[in-house]
């Protein structure tokens, strides 16, 4: 099968209270969320070149909408080592220096689920946002780090 698909568009979270929680991404880690219209979304958008274009941009989306039903939230598993396969989805925001990020949160009151160091791809760490999602921060490790990238 000839490949049909060339990268990640967007990531979308729903909650029933976007702005709240849009807000709490901003706060945290210094994101900055547009308004999109009335309806509580919440967007960003980060820019990349397309490898096989380079002079071509590439756009991916990360939004927060509002949910139109309620919606059932995972278990928070915060006794665990292992971080993955629990959670119905989990979001993760790549950072430049995860233990000055890791300090700024606590300082904020935000539990920090674990932290894992994983050699030449990087640096992990978790926490949950306020709607219960986890949220996984990276450090991408020098050697991991294709051309162009930071």
């Amino acid at each position: 099968m000839e490949k049909t698909v060339s990268g990640l568009g967007g990531a979308f979270i729903f909650s029933d209270q976007p702005e709240r929680l849009a807000s709490w991404f901003e706060d945290c880690f210094g994101l900055s969320f547009e308004k999109l219209g009335d309806s509580g979304t919440r967007y960003q958008t980060f820019w990349a070149l397309d490898p096989d274009h380079p002079e071509r941009r590439l756009s991916t989306t990360f939004a927060i909408m509002r949910s139109k039903m309620d919606l059932p939230r995972a278990e928070k598993n915060q006794g665990s080592e292992d971080m993955y396969g629990d959670q119905h989805f989990m979001v993760n925001l790549r950072v430049a220096d995860l233990d000055t990020l890791i300090e700024s949160l606590k300082a904020r009151g935000e539990t920090i689920l674990g932290r894992q160091d994983e050699g030449e791809y990087g640096l992990f760490a978790w926490l949950y946002d306020p709607d219960g999602n986890r949220v996984e921060l990276y450090e991408p490790s020098h050697e991991s780090q294709q051309p162009g990238e930071q």
